[in-house]
């Protein structure tokens, strides 16, 4: 467990495993302890970094209206920090727009980027999803207001069903630890939800993306991930979209395995392209559609990670 200040801002992380470095970026809701279950099938194969987003965890939580472009910087700030010329991006819904809008902002930072349902709705408007934009504008609206309204509970639980995971995530599949965390980062998440930069990332701009980019999305989700998945995989130059059969929202919680499996394939691609000599495509593992199967090599986990 340490700590770094980033303009004043302390930031908590922890770094275990060996091999390339490899930064996971958790979503709303949440704090390093969402990797929990990922990072011991991570760690044989890469050193692994997590962190607690600022306002989240153990990291200081600033006053004032925050924007996701602090995050970005807190980012960069942390992988210049530790002394790593770039690294292999990992980000979870929310997480994963700070990790692709990093990916734009600082290239120079960043060897490969693996993100799962960043929630870029401002896609789907683009798109012509009206209903599907209407939907999931109501409901986080609604989400909203119950918070404001002093229900946290209710809102919390509203959000992770309704808005972000799917219906019985909260009965089923966070246990009574990340339910209280998800509690806890209630005035967090709501201070996002009023930032104007969240969910909006123009087309246009994810056509300049030079890192080698992997999407991941489940099949068993709420119904607005898979346009915003094939808009960024058709958009991204040489995007990679992998489907994780039988998840959701959370591949890290119920899919940790394929998860890191689908990570460790691309980090170690990528690696054998950069070697002399080698000119093949990075188009290594077959982009994975509703009709194919996921990878089918699995990773063993080390032993588990000491409590924190």
């Amino acid at each position: 467990m340490s700590d770094i200040v980033i303009d004043g801002l302390v930031l908590h992380y922890q770094r275990s495993g060996h091999g390339q470095p490899v930064v996971l970026v958790h979503g709303s809701w949440d704090d390093h302890h969402g990797w929990d279950d990922l990072v011991p099938y991570l760690e044989p194969h890469l050193t692994v970094i997590r962190y607690d987003r600022r306002g989240h965890g153990r990291s200081d939580c600033p006053p004032g209206q925050g924007r996701i472009g602090e995050d970005v910087d807190d980012l960069a700030g942390l992988i210049q920090h530790l002394g790593h010329s770039r690294v292999h991006l990992v980000g979870h819904s929310y997480g994963a727009t700070v990790a692709l809008l990093s990916a734009l902002r600082y290239p120079q930072l960043c060897r490969s980027l693996t993100i799962h349902e960043p929630p870029l709705f401002a896609l789907l408007a683009e798109a012509g999803e009206a209903e599907l934009t209407r939907q999931v504008r109501d409901r986080m609206s609604r989400v909203m207001t119950l918070l404001a309204s002093g229900e946290i509970e209710e809102g919390t639980q509203t959000f992770v069903d309704e808005v972000g995971f799917g219906p019985g995530t909260w009965d089923h599949v966070l246990d009574s630890g990340l339910r209280k965390t998800f509690i806890d980062h209630a005035d967090t998440w709501l201070d996002q939800a009023r930032d104007p930069d969240r969910l909006a990332l123009e087309a246009e701009l994810l056509a300049t993306v030079s890192t080698p980019t992997l999407i991941t999305r489940g099949d068993r989700g709420l119904p607005w991930y898979p346009p915003v998945m094939r808009i960024l995989a058709d958009t991204i130059p040489d995007a990679i979209l992998h489907v994780i059969h039988g998840c959701a929202h959370a591949p890290q919680l119920t899919h940790p395995n394929e998860f890191a499996t689908a990570i460790i394939e691309h980090v170690d691609v990528l690696t054998r392209l950069s070697m002399p000599g080698r000119q093949e495509s990075r188009r290594h593992c077959r982009p994975c559609t509703d009709s194919q199967h996921p990878i089918e090599a699995k990773v063993k986990p080390s032993s588990p990670n000491p409590a924190s």
